[in-house]
This record gives structure tokens, C-alpha cells and sequence, in this order.
């Protein structure tokens, strides 16, 4: 039987695919956007749940390296009236599998308009697909558990090679620099298997300290904000443990109040310009609290997860590996079985979220 942790083992080897396979996958789409680029002055990134943490993460990257302003927006906010649509912008949905009830609905909207519309998912025969002017396949095949470890780092990737692919026919990179960034993504799989084995290990020595802790918080800056955000709802889905992301600066301002010793503070830190806020508020919670942890390239000290990353601008995809292997881990810990077939027909039977039709 597949654990989820049989999943996250699996990504490097979905990570090897996406990039051996991407000039097929991203073939259709450059036809279509190649006498576009002069007109396209935003890309808008539309998704629901990790759909739209993915988008959070690669949102900087996809930004200065395609060249054009970028935003995430939830689908939620397109289904109404009332709302000022930038018809010369380039909009791409994202769904691993496809059957989002509202993105495609809002889909269904923007194409009706003559926008240009862009999907992510699957496979090609996806719902989400089948309606799209062009699709993408992020060529990460299914998965099998609802909580999406591989749809995750797969739709982050092929956000961030669409980027790349964006930014070299728009003249905003050379082919020098699109050539380093392959190099860069092509390390990934490697590190990430190293850094996987290397969380379990942690975790094991941590669990401790984040199972007595009534809230578990993330944070982190730039990519790995998205990041943050998708590590709490990963540990909600997956151990159920009350969970939140911030950005790191909004994570000061406000929430720094009213944190206590029952609050665990991870924070991602890459050793950026933003390190030493983040080892600021680490230092704080561990110090005055006893409840803080770090995950990155610069710690506080040796409790915390020292990273050696190896993928320069696709590290956010490094990182990752961390938070999925803590929430599986406490999941297994916490006594949850999640091999355990699920009914949710009660649950769906006040809403529903997906549709194949």
C-alpha cells in the first residue's frame, strides 16, 4: 500500500519528469502567447486551497523573470459582478486535477470575455482542460491522497517554467540565463531527497516540542511566505493541528502580540536580505517562550534544521520537503490513519468543491 510519505519519496523523481518533459508540455502554450507578449502587461494566477498557495509561492519568481506584474487572486473573486477585469492580462488557472467547481467556472467567464485563459492540471483530459484555450499538463500523474504533497512542488515548478519560457520569448532573459536557471532546477531532485531523510530525522527529535504546542505557526519572506502558508494547511489537513502562515513582516505585526509558550513558531529563513528579522523573531520565541524553531540555509542554533541548498532559485521546491515530511510524521504520531478509507458524503452533502462535469 502507497503511504503519503511513499508520495513526498516520490517527488524528485516527478521533479526529473516535469523538466525532461517541458518542452512538450509548454509547446501549445508558447504558440499561443507568442503574438500575445507585447500586449500581456499582467499574469493572474487563479486557484483554490494549495492552487493557490502554490501561486503564493511562485508568484516573485514567475514576476522577475517573465517580466510582467503578477497577482493571485481567488476564484471567488471573479464569480461575481462588480469587479474590474484587466483585459490585457494573462490568466492561468491551476488545478491538479481539474475539477474545481469555480475555477472552472470562472474560467468559463474569462474566455467568454476573449481573455487569454491558461489551465494547469493533470492530464489533458481534465475538465479544467477540456474547457481551457490552452492547457499545460504539469505531467505529475495522480495522487493518491487527498492532501497534495506531489500537486504542490509539481504546480510550483511549472509555474516557475512557464516564467522561464515567458521571459525568453519576451526577451525579458537570455538564453544564458534560461540555460543557468535548468541547471539550478535540475539539482532539485538530488537535494531533495537528501533534505527529506534529513526532516524525518529532525522531526523525530522535535516532535515533542510541536505536539504539546496548541497552534503550530509558520512564516517566512518572499517565496517562502507561500510556503508558510501552505505548510498550516498541509498540518491541518494532515495531524488536524491548528495551524497558520504568515509572511514573515505580517507575522510581526499584530500576531507577535499575542504570542505564548503554547504557540510554536517555525520559521523558513533562505539567509536572505530578511535573515535576521527572522533569526530576530526565532530567537524571541525561543528565549522568552522556549518555542521556536528554524528551517534554513542560517539558525539559531542546533535545534534547529540546517539546510544545504542546492537549487539557487528553485529552493522554495528544497524546502518544501520539510514541512510535508513534519505534518506526515505527527499525523502517524498522533495516531491518525490515513490509509483509512474516507466517506465524505456527509460533508457533501452540505457542499461540495469539485465536480467532473
Amino acid at each position: 500500500m502507497v503511504t503519503l510519505y511513499d508520495c513526498i519519496k516520490r517527488i524528485p523523481s516527478v521533479i526529473e519528469n516535469i523538466l525532461t518533459k517541458q518542452d512538450d508540455a509548454f509547446a501549445s502554450f508558447e504558440g499561443y502567447i507568442k503574438d500575445q507578449v507585447n500586449e500581456i502587461d499582467e499574469i493572474v494566477f487563479i486557484g483554490s486551497g494549495t492552487s493557490n498557495t502554490v501561486a503564493l509561492t511562485s508568484q516573485s519568481f514567475v514576476e522577475k523573470y517573465a517580466g510582467v506584474r503578477t497577482k493571485v487572486v481567488y476564484p471567488n473573486d471573479y464569480i461575481k459582478g462588480g469587479h474590474v477585469y484587466n483585459p490585457h492580462a494573462l490568466y492561468v488557472f491551476t488545478s491538479q486535477t481539474g475539477t474545481s467547481s469555480v475555477v472552472c467556472q470562472v474560467m468559463e467567464k474569462l474566455k467568454a470575455l476573449g481573455y487569454l485563459c491558461v489551465s494547469m492540471t493533470e492530464a489533458d483530459d481534465t475538465r479544467l482542460a477540456q474547457i481551457s484555450p490552452c492547457h499545460i499538463c504539469l505531467n505529475c500523474g495522480p495522487e493518491e491522497y487527498g492532501m497534495r504533497t506531489i500537486g504542490y512542488t509539481a504546480s510550483v515548478l511549472c509555474q516557475m517554467l512557464m516564467a522561464l519560457k515567458y521571459g525568453l520569448i519576451s526577451g525579458n532573459i537570455t538564453m544564458e540565463t534560461y540555460q543557468e536557471l535548468q541547471k539550478q532546477a535540475a539539482r532539485v531532485p538530488e537535494s531533495h531527497k537528501v533534505i527529506t531523510e534529513q526532516a524525518h530525522e529532525w522531526v523525530e527529535n522535535n516532535k515533542r516540542q510541536l505536539m504539546r504546542s496548541r497552534c503550530i505557526i509558520f512564516t517566512g519572506a518572499g517565496m517562502l511566505a507561500g510556503l508558510a502558508m501552505e505548510s498550516a494547511v498541509k498540518f491541518w489537513e494532515m495531524p488536524q493541528v491548528i495551524s497558520i502562515g504568515y509572511e514573515l513582516e505580517e507575522g510581526l505585526h499584530g500576531p507577535n502580540y499575542g504570542y505564548d509558550v503554547n504557540h510554536c513558531v517555525v520559521v523558513f529563513n533562505d539567509g536572505g536580505s530578511e535573515s535576521d528579522k527572522a533569526l530576530s523573531l526565532a530567537r524571541y520565541m525561543k528565549e522568552v517562550f522556549h518555542n521556536g524553531l528554524v528551517i534554513g540555509t542560517k539558525v539559531a542554533d542546533d535545534k534547529d534544521l540546517l539546510l544545504d541548498i542546492k537549487g539557487g532559485e528553485f529552493q522554495c521546491l528544497e524546502f518544501s520537503a520539510v514541512p510535508q515530511t513534519m505534518a506526515y510524521f505527527l499525523t502517524i504520531d498522533g495516531g491518525r490513519d490515513l490509509l483509512k478509507p474516507t466517506d465524505h458524503s456527509v460533508m457533501n452533502s452540505y457542499f461540495s468543491t469539485h465536480s467532473e462535469k
